[in-house]
């Protein structure tokens, strides 16, 4: 089967819940032939892709990349000429691809549509983030690398393209996936029917029976540093530990996300929290399982994937409530309330060692029941094969 899948940034060259879901999928349907078609800025583009973070998958056969849009104030009118000026020097129209999946209802999710379209071809949404959300949550960029505008009306603007876009593509879409349960009201807002919940996942190998753990607890947090991510709320939560009966140690895994203001305040309060150690562009694999707790501190989020992967290993996820982030999978507080407050949660749980095990315990089977990639991907496969052209020849 042959697949064009349209993806904005991330994957091969950036760390991230999104990039690892594409290796992963890519790696599990080796059966599929895939052309990758990338929107991203110059700065991805100018990157080479056998030189990547991650590895191109033997069943990529094209992988193409092109600038995402520069708005104009009418919508239409600026896509469509993207469009047009975008695909002049591919042949895709001519490939005869049996599905097109896109990852997001923003240029990826427009661009796929329109193509769809144009070729009669079955169009597949997995929506990951909600990017209307980011933006009205602070978002500076988009996975793509586009900038946010900071003006406030630029961004009431900017915010109701998006709903536009998703709008469009939620139309234009034979199936509607999202990866998270939280979502699903604002999809249904802007009319999406029939959407199917596959979550994210990790390998099955990942999954722990047993872990060790010291006295004092290790607290970490892992992410891009993006603002959407909010690193420096994790050393606010450091300061909730002062006038607690416990000492964390506390580690971060950064990586970058090309916002350059923020990494370097980030860097710089690092140098004044000594005990917190600050780890960059490393795979975060490497350390869960020292990690006892992890931090999630985002402004919003969708299933954040570090939160299954913290899991598996047994380490607890702690935070406010967002997204996915609930007490299904962590331990959290209501929006609002003060990280002193989640520091004292974490705290008590701690210090009653048995009904902490339990606890993440019951957090843990809920991941190997549920959220295995081997077992998404064979959801995904059957899916796939069910929308496609290879399916229809089947049939006759």
């Amino acid at each position: 089967m042959k697949v064009l899948l349209i993806i904005e940034g991330t994957y091969p060259w950036y760390r991230g819940g999104v990039s690892e879901w594409v290796y992963r999928y890519l790696s599990h349907l080796q059966e599929f032939d895939f052309t990758i078609l990338q929107i991203a800025t110059d700065e991805f583009q100018g990157l080479n892709p056998s030189e990547a973070l991650y590895p191109l998958t033997d069943n990529i056969s094209d992988f193409i990349r092109i600038s995402p849009p520069e708005p104009g104030s009418d919508t239409s009118a600026y896509l469509e000429h993207w469009y047009n000026q975008s695909l002049s020097s591919y042949t895709l129209s001519d490939s005869d691809f049996d599905l097109v999946h896109v990852t997001n209802t923003g240029f990826a999710g427009w661009l796929g549509s329109r193509f769809a379209n144009q070729t009669d071809t079955p169009l597949l949404l997995t929506e990951h983030a909600i990017y209307w959300k980011e933006i009205e949550m602070g978002a500076v960029a988009l996975e793509c690398g586009y900038k946010i505008p900071e003006g406030s009306r630029d961004k009431i603007n900017m915010m109701s393209s998006f709903k536009e876009l998703a709008l469009y593509t939620y139309k234009n879409a034979e199936q509607v996936v999202t990866v998270s349960e939280s979502n699903i009201p604002y999809q249904k807002e802007l009319g999406a029917t029939d959407i199917k919940y596959i979550p994210n996942g990790i390998p099955a190998s990942w999954l722990r029976s047993e872990k060790s753990r010291a006295d004092r607890p290790v607290i970490g947090w892992v992410g891009r540093c993006a603002e959407m991510k909010n690193p420096l709320a994790f050393f606010e939560l450091v300061d909730g530990f002062r006038g607690q009966s416990i000492t964390p140690k506390f580690r971060m895994l950064l990586s970058d996300a090309n916002e350059n203001e923020l990494e370097k305040q980030v860097r710089s309060v690092c140098r004044d929290y000594p005990e917190v150690e600050c780890i960059w562009n490393q795979p975060a694999k490497n350390f869960f399982s020292d990690f006892d707790f992890l931090s999630i501190t985002s402004h919003n989020e969708s299933q954040p994937l570090v939160m299954l992967e913290a899991l598996a290993h047994k380490a607890l996820p702690v935070g406010f409530r967002v997204g996915d982030l609930t007490e299904k999978y962590g331990l959290v507080s209501s929006p609002g309330s003060s990280l002193e407050s989640l520091a004292g949660k974490i705290t008590r749980l701690w210090n009653n060692r048995q009904h902490f095990n339990r606890y993440v315990n019951t957090r843990f089977d809920r991941v190997k029941e549920n959220h295995t990639w081997e077992h998404i991907f064979s959801d995904y496969e059957a899916l796939m094969m069910n929308m496609s052209r290879v399916e229809e020849a089947a049939e006759e």
